[in-house]
């Protein structure tokens, strides 16, 4: 770790030497392309480079220290389309005009599709703009995410969590969504602190997007690839969003589906001491069917955000945001519902706070601090048949106790109160060494996780004997904070040439996780250019994710053993002796999980046409699972001495004894994935005579999965054996393969301000199947007092083992045939700059349906025909 960090502050103390050669400046105004007029705060930067600066009052900019060389300059501004142009920039300065076109459907040149981009914070990106955001109606993130290839198109669905899950082929585990890191403005957001366990809880799963509202987004940037060394704490990318900053007039929209409605107000000032103030609110509510009010969800999300340039002289711009949500996800009680069998609800406050910018010191200057609390509550109250035992104890021991009633609730409350703190702080430079231009980034970073929360709180009347491992009241407060301190190095080198350039990524991340894992991540990537037309690329990258602190710290595991169930009518004639023995899981041994992906494709344009083709290997290994082990316990017998009218018995424990075993989860790392892929994107000419534009876009995924820590039956389940002990059985290994295209045609029409997508999606495989069928026969087992034992494998189908034998009914799924949906989207519009769209998903009404061959079932393939309508006002 020493050498690593000598190096990083040698290069950074060099920079200023090797930065004296000739750099010229760039100056110019920026004017809007109707009025003429000036704008305002509009961003200037050379992309790839830490050149930029925002224009005054007088949209004048100011571009130095600008190394002669080919470039792209990006023009933005909120409200006006995103230009970009090519330059060539000499040894000599240069002062340029440019005009931005206010954002409109009367524009000829209205993206809707993801974007594929060459972007400095990964190898592959994908970005998508506002017009694209706001064609597919979205009421959160996720329904944003279906632009992505290969992704489905398919209904907002807000009663159930909903995670990023990229080039993963395989839903049945959260080990990509929990290794996908969420950027909002600068700020990463963070569940690692999360120990809720109840309704649609998302600890050891990953950010719930559904919390994000989309009404104010800007733009969305999808980083599938290797991710720059700036990215820490992640296994699978990233997904950054931007929101609205910057002027805007009021502007109100309302969205609605069969189950859902949406309805946000946001508006930007300029302020007279310069800079910008934007406000956003958001209500969503939604029901898990069109005919069911029973279970729904709640959102409020409301923010500001302050945007100032605090000095001209520095281009020192910095942003400050304050958000608060609001999140409500559970079930009302039906009148007509005689009997309740359970009730559940999760509900959360959350506070963040934000500031980042940036500065032209050291070259540039890059900062953020960003902290995230939320107060978060969780119910589970279940309908128990009794009369049980009843048992409440923290300690160790034997107690004498009563019984619950005949039914009674068992109430299980979760106060959580997580806090992330994260703060980072890079410089970029710009040089020139021997011909080869270096953008390098050299930053720190620091991520603090902790849970302030009263814990889990089990309601004392209703505690009752758990039939096998339970749990009990666990403070959260008492559970030690997840810190991470990272070092990262970045050195983008470009070559240009004549008819080819060339650009190599050096990344070098270093993490110390949990005070003890010191870790060092490569990232590289090259690509070439020839001819304007072609470009090559391969990227190669290490990563690593943190365990979650419910992963590090579930608390203690509680085993009761009842020792004597003397139950009478009579409640002072009932008596039960109970013996309570607490496991305690020690969680250190636990390993960072680790990411692994290797990427190489090929970009093709020429005369309009674009063709791109990503084939990649993705795999993450010491994947963090749920596990199981067998915990056994000698069982004291106890007898019921003497037994007198109307009063408690007399017990006391008698000679004999025996053991009992129970089965436990554990966490460990014990689960891997390996993806391969191959992602296309393909752009057809535009039909300038209609304006009609073909993109089509698909993916192919085969991931490969298993749990290496085995598993574990009973002999009872199994066979019907009068004596119980427990097998151990390898795990099988498991392959889901996915395919996917989706051809989008746009038509749009600037002269009525109309625009038509009509997407056919075609599903062309979804399969999963058993690759490494186990043996039925036990590897080892647990005999009765808790031992393990090993069985050597000429024995384990000897008569000695049958009462062992597992057939457990492995089958594979039936494949689905290929089958077809179609949706059509359509926004309009009007002269004062109002919005009305409509979308219809499925709305051919094609419900093709195939049997599966296990159980016989007929199923659809595709959902019925939903619509969704919405309204954009700009009051």
């Amino acid at each position: 770790m020493n050498r690593l960090i000598n190096f990083i502050i040698f290069t950074l103390m060099c920079f200023p030497l090797v930065g004296l050669s000739q750099k010229v400046e760039l100056r110019g105004n920026i004017y809007d392309g109707d009025s003429k007029e000036p704008l305002y705060y509009a961003a200037i930067n050379l992309k790839g480079t830490p050149v930029y600066d925002l224009t005054d009052e007088y949209g004048s900019f100011q571009l130095t220290n600008i190394i002669p060389g080919k470039y792209t300059l990006l023009i933005t501004l909120l409200g006006y389309q995103s230009f970009e142009k090519e330059l060539e920039i000499t040894n000599s300065d240069l002062k340029l005009n440019f005009y931005l076109n206010q954002a409109s459907l009367s524009l000829d040149d209205v993206v809707v599709t993801a974007k594929v981009a060459q972007s400095k914070e990964g190898s592959t990106s994908y970005k998508i703009g506002t017009d694209a955001i706001q064609q597919v109606q979205p009421i959160s993130v996720s329904d944003i995410l279906q632009l992505i290839p290969g992704n489905q198109v398919g209904q907002t669905n807000l009663n159930s969590s909903a995670q990023i899950n990229l080039r993963n082929a395989d839903n049945s585990t959260s080990i990509d969504a929990f290794g996908t890191s969420v950027i909002v403005d600068g700020n990463q957001y963070s569940n690692d602190g999360n120990m809720q366990q109840g309704l649609n809880s998302t600890a050891n799963k990953g950010v719930d997007l559904r919390e994000i509202s989309a009404s104010n987004i800007e733009s969305v940037e999808v980083i599938s690839g290797v991710p720059s060394a700036k990215y820490g704490n992640i296994t699978s990318g990233a997904l950054i969003i931007n929101k609205k900053a910057g002027y805007s007039p009021w502007r109100a929209n309302f969205n609605s589906t069969p189950t859902t409605y949406q309805g946000g107000l946001n508006k930007g000032y300029r302020l007279n001491k310069g800079g910008f103030l934007n406000t956003d609110f958001d209500y969503t509510y939604s029901n898990s069917s069109a005919t069911s009010r029973k279970h729904y969800y709640q959102r409020i999300n409301t923010g500001v955000r302050w945007t100032n340039e605090f000095s001209k002289k520095l281009s020192w711009n910095n942003n400050l945001s304050l958000q608060y949500g609001f999140y409500f996800d559970g079930q009302r009680r039906d009148p007509d519902e005689a009997v309740v069998i359970a009730e559940s609800e999760s509900r959360s406050h959350s506070l963040k706070f934000g500031t980042n910018g940036s500065l032209k010191f050291l070259g540039k200057t890059n900062y953020s601090l960003n902290a995230n609390y939320q107060n978060q509550y969780a119910l589970k109250n279940i309908a128990e048949d009794g009369p049980i035992p009843i048992i409440e104890s923290l300690e160790e021991g034997t107690y004498i106790t009563g019984f619950s009633p005949i039914s009674f609730f068992q109430k299980t409350e979760s106060y959580g109160e997580p806090l992330n703190i994260n703060g980072r702080i890079d410089t970029e430079q710009s040089l020139k060494l021997f011909g080869l231009l270096h953008n390098t980034n050299i930053g720190f970073e620091y991520s603090f996780n902790k849970n302030y929360g009263r814990g889990r709180v089990i309601d004392s009347e209703g505690a009752a004997v758990a039939t096998g491992a339970g749990a009990r009241d666990m403070n959260f407060y008492n559970v030690p904070a997840s810190e991470i301190y990272s070092l990262y190095f970045q050195d983008d080198i470009s070559l240009d040439r004549e008819k080819s350039n060339y650009l190599l990524k050096l990344g070098l991340r270093y993490d110390n996780m949990l005070k003890r894992y010191n870790l060092v991540s490569p990232r590289l990537s090259l690509s070439a250019r020839y001819f304007a037309k072609l470009r090559l690329r391969l990227a190669y990258g290490l990563s690593y994710k943190a365990p979650s602190m419910l992963q590090l710290y579930p608390g203690p595991v509680y085993f009761d053993i009842v020792n004597l169930n003397h139950y009478s009518e009579e409640d002072i004639r009932s008596l039960a002796v109970v013996t309570t023995h607490i496991y305690q899981p020690t969680n250190e041994h636990l390993r960072p999980s680790k990411g692994n992906t290797l990427e190489g494709g090929f970009d093709f344009e020429h005369n309009g046409f674009s063709f791109r083709a990503t084939a990649f290997r993705k795999e993450i290994g010491n994947g963090i699972t749920s596990a199981e082990l067998i915990r056994s316990y000698e069982k004291q017998i106890w007898e019921v001495i003497e037994q007198l009218p109307n009063q408690a018995p007399t017990v006391a424990a008698s000679d004999s004894s025996l053991y009992v075993s129970s089965k436990m989860s554990y966490y460990a790392n014990a689960l891997s994935s390996t993806t391969n892929g191959l992602e296309f994107s393909i752009q057809f000419p535009k039909i300038k005579a209609t304006n009609t534009t073909i993109n089509l876009s698909g993916s192919f995924l085969e991931t490969k999965s298993r749990q290496t820590t085995p598993n574990i039956a009973s002999s009872v389940s199994l066979t019907g054996a009068q004596k119980n002990r427990y097998g151990v059985y390898d795990n099988p290994a498991w392959q889901t393969t996915t395919s996917r295209s989706n051809l989008t045609i746009v038509q749009h029409i600037p002269e009525i301000k109309l625009l038509f997508t009509l997407i056919a999606e075609t599903n062309w495989t979804y399969k999963r199947e058993v690759v490494s069928i186990p043996s039925p026969y036990p590897i080892a087992y647990y005999s009765n007092t808790g031992d393990y034992v090993e069985i050597p494998e000429e024995l384990r189908s000897s008569e000695a083992y049958s009462d062992l034998y597992y057939s457990p009914d492995f089958y594979n799924d039936t494949p689905t045939p290929t089958y077809f949906n179609f949706h059509l989207q359509v926004r309009k519009e009007t002269k004062q700059g109002h919005n009305f769209s409509f979308y219809a998903n499925n709305f051919l009404w094609h419900n093709p349906t195939y049997t599966d061959s296990a159980d016989k079932t007929i199923n659809y393939l595709n959902d019925r025909i939903t619509f969704g309508f919405g309204l954009n006002f700009k009051l």
